[in-house]
């Protein structure tokens, strides 16, 4: 029952900043398997630099499921979409 709370929040959460939050790029810096699967996906910590047009690039770190399928395409170096919460730079989600 946890774990479908904890899948809804994150469904929420990102359907909230795919809608309102700023693009971006991000690079991965690290990645950390949390040990939790919501549903059939691992959960992960990733550490990024993150860049928005018009700020300096920062540190941020995000935790969410990816697909398992994907997970060979999350590793330091790569580039990836971000979406920022413009309230929140903290706040943020891999699109």
């Amino acid at each position: 029952m946890r774990d479908m709370r904890a899948a809804e929040l994150e469904q929420q959460r990102a359907q909230h900043l795919m809608a309102n939050g700023r693009v971006g790029q991000a690079t991965i810096t690290h990645v950390t398997d949390t040990g939790v699967k919501l549903g059939d996906h691992p959960q992960v910590q990733i550490d990024l630099i993150v860049a928005l047009d018009g700020a300096p690039a920062y540190p941020a770190s995000v935790t969410q499921a990816i697909s398992r399928v994907a997970v060979a395409n999350f590793q330091p170096g790569a580039t990836v979409p971000v979406r920022v919460d413009p309230a929140d730079p903290a706040e943020l989600i891999i699109a």
